[in-house]
């Protein structure tokens, strides 16, 4: 499941990544993003933070990463350069995270690996929305 919220005026999405995670959720979620940035209901340059919590499985490929990337750095192309920090502390999270890292590289994507909310948000740089929620 992928549920999201959008703080500081679209400048701001927290995504949680939890349950069954299926590679065509966080593909809808690519789409979802450029959706949304074309309607205005997030704005160019947003920061991403996305995190993972309570998996009870996950069906991703190596191959699912690169389909992303190709989603997120061609068709989403009028977003300009956005950041994403990625909450990552599981190794299989890990590998997932930093294999998306070293695909994005040459993109307007900015992306780094994380290990905890406070470290996420600094790097965002911004404060944390809802501080109780997020710790």
């Amino acid at each position: 499941m992928v549920e999201r919220e959008i703080y500081y005026k679209g400048q701001l999405v927290v995504t949680r990544v939890s349950g069954e995670v299926k590679s065509q959720e966080l593909i809808d979620h690519v789409f979802w993003l450029i959706d949304s940035h074309n309607i205005g209901e997030i704005q160019s340059g947003y920061d991403q933070l996305l995190y993972v919590n309570n998996i009870e499985s996950m069906n991703i490929q190596e191959e699912d990463l690169q389909r992303i990337t190709e989603i997120s750095t061609w068709l989403g192309q009028s977003r300009g350069k956005f950041r994403t920090a990625i909450i990552a502390v599981d190794p299989t999270d890990l590998k997932l995270a930093n294999f998306y890292k070293s695909l994005v590289k040459s993109s307007d994507l900015d992306v780094e690996v994380c290990n905890s909310f406070d470290e996420a948000f600094a790097w965002l740089g911004c404060d944390n929305p809802e501080p109780e929620k997020y710790k």
